[in-house]
């Protein structure tokens, strides 16, 4: 009879506490939810608040303290290319040329992620001057003159993150609702080097109202 009696309590026992772990597990959920909400708001808040001219100043400007030179020749050029860092940090001198028959500065990079090879996109004159005047040798662009060693990922973000307030992703953002404000979604998808184009959509969140806005200027 005592065994019974020990049966049941333990049956119940194991009722309640997985009853208490099935109500911890959905508040942990909830939280969770919650702080991810806010965290993406406060993300769109930072790329609402920063721009490509603002950026552009700012990093033209401290890039001439050599303290900040290569720091700021990434985000000018990421602020450009919409380059992933790791595909950005991986550039080479040859990779950025002006074009004479198009009378442009191209940077051409390898985009590990979607694995194409050679992969074109257009910098500015002022990008050109300052990876001019930091590169003058050949070699990888992004190496630490101290230790000949590439800078690393988690170096820039650190830099970008704590020093400017934003993410190389928000660059890369920025970047091509830039191209998007002057062609097509195509346009922004070959730029980013999607695959597809609904990829490109579903990153950028382009909404009908902002797509018929720009169709409508055709009809002014």
């Amino acid at each position: 009879m005592l065994i019974i009696n020990i049966l049941i309590v333990t049956y119940y026992l194991l009722l309640s506490l997985s009853a208490f772990f099935v109500v911890y597990v959905n508040t942990l959920v909830y939280i969770c939810t919650i702080i991810k909400y806010h965290i993406m708001k406060s993300i769109e808040r930072i790329e609402t608040k920063q721009n490509y001219e603002t950026i552009k100043a700012d990093a033209l400007e401290r890039f001439n303290d050599i303290k900040y030179s290569y720091e700021c020749l990434a985000i000018l050029i990421g602020l450009d290319s919409g380059l992933r860092v790791s595909d950005l940090l991986r550039l080479k001198v040859s990779d950025i040329t002006y074009n004479e028959d198009a009378n442009r500065y191209e940077c051409k990079s390898y985009i590990k992620k979607t694995n194409v090879s050679e992969h074109t996109t257009i910098i500015s004159r002022d990008t050109y001057k300052a990876f001019k005047t930091l590169c003058l040798d050949s070699g990888y662009i992004f190496t630490n003159p101290k230790t000949n060693s590439l800078f690393t990922r988690i170096w820039l973000s650190k830099r970008t993150n704590l020093r400017y307030g934003f993410s190389f992703h928000t660059l890369r953002k920025i970047s091509a609702k830039r191209i998007l404000e002057v062609g097509t979604l195509a346009d922004a998808k070959r730029h980013l080097a999607h695959k597809r184009i609904s990829s490109t959509d579903a990153y950028l969140k382009v909404s009908e109202k902002n797509s018929l806005d720009r169709v409508s200027s055709l009809y002014n």
